[in-house]
């Protein structure tokens, strides 16, 4: 608890950090996950906070505590598209494929125009080899992708999602066709 008041007064005295928050990429994940901790303590229903701190968790691999912070999220706000999505990569992360699908499948029912979810749908069924599935729902990410540049919606954030999304469309068609010609 020392450490979080330190950090908060630190923070508070240091005009400059003030503008290095942890979704900007200034800071290290684990200064974020401290962050989002402090914010949490002082308002433990913030599920936007509790969202980005599972992402945090997810990403230095504390699955467990991802996991945790997620079904937080899912027991305030049932229909959370983020909690969701974040369930399937913890899922993913996991190995336990078809439950990140089934995940992955509820954040689309809940939201079916975001281009990553699609393209995460699609990296899981890529790893179970189900390539025809991965194809589809990496197709799907990329017309999500162009209906969301269209409209000018994260036009910068959206186009380097599509070069994400084309590089993984490509590498698994070279899969299938190398598939395609070991069958014959």
């Amino acid at each position: 608890m020392k450490i979080k008041i330190f950090i908060l007064i630190v923070m508070l005295l240091i005009p400059a950090s003030g503008f290095a928050h942890p979704e900007s990429g200034f800071l290290p994940d684990a200064i974020a996950e401290m962050e989002y901790k402090i914010v949490l303590d002082i308002n433990p229903k913030d599920i936007d906070t509790r969202n980005k701190l599972g992402i945090v968790l997810y990403r230095k691999n504390k699955l467990k505590e991802a996991e945790k912070e997620f079904s937080k999220v899912l027991e305030v706000s049932p229909r959370d598209f983020d909690a969701h999505d974040g369930m399937g990569l913890v899922k993913n992360k996991q190995k336990k494929y078809e439950g990140a699908i089934t995940w992955f499948k509820k954040a689309i029912a809940i939201s079916d125009e975001d281009t990553m979810v699609h393209y995460h749908l699609g990296l899981t069924y890529e790893l179970m080899g189900k390539f025809v599935d991965a194809e589809k729902a990496y197709k799907k990410a990329l017309e999500v992708n162009d209906l969301l540049i269209q409209r000018g919606i994260n036009k910068e954030l959206e186009i380097e999602k599509k070069s994400t999304v084309v590089s993984a469309l490509q590498s698994l068609q070279k899969k299938m066709g190398s598939a395609k010609v070991r069958e014959e």
